[in-house]
């Protein structure tokens, strides 16, 4: 099959496909007599691993080992590699998680202050300019 239909099938796109390849993180399978690459239903398998790899947030260097052992490995190098793997993808994604838990406390709370303004006011209740904008503006501390 082409690289249009192995797409197709992996959900993958063409492009990314390309560039899984070029990194090495797949094989690049062999050409037809055209030149088309001439994947298989083994290499689509492959790319449907490496998709769900990084739906998983495992990152794309540690994607190539694991694609490697896969196909020539045994279960337990895998299932190690893996657990490895998603373990740091797992570590990761909660620190991601902490600080956009954190950025939505802080909007909450300029948009709280914002809301409660009064309209006269210069300043957002609960934020205080830093000393930059005082010494820029002249505004002393209230």
């Amino acid at each position: 099959m082409n690289i249009q239909e192995a797409a197709s099938q992996s959900g993958l796109t063409p492009d990314t496909i390309r560039f899984y390849e070029r990194k090495g993180v797949l094989p690049r399978p062999p050409r037809q007599a055209n030149g088309y690459r001439n994947y298989t239903p083994d290499h689509v398998r492959t790319l449907r691993l490496a998709k769900g790899l990084r739906h998983l947030a495992v990152p794309l260097e540690a994607v190539a080992p694991m694609i490697a052992v896969a196909h020539s490995g045994t279960c337990g190098e895998v299932r190690g590699d893996l657990t490895g793997a998603l373990n740091e993808a797992l570590a990761e994604t909660e620190q991601r998680l902490n600080d956009l838990t954190h950025v939505r406390e802080h909007l909450r709370l300029i948009l709280g202050g914002l809301t409660a303004m009064d309209p006269a006011a210069t300043a957002v209740p609960g934020m205080a300019p830093c000393e930059c904008i005082r010494l820029v503006t002249g505004v002393a501390d209230e």
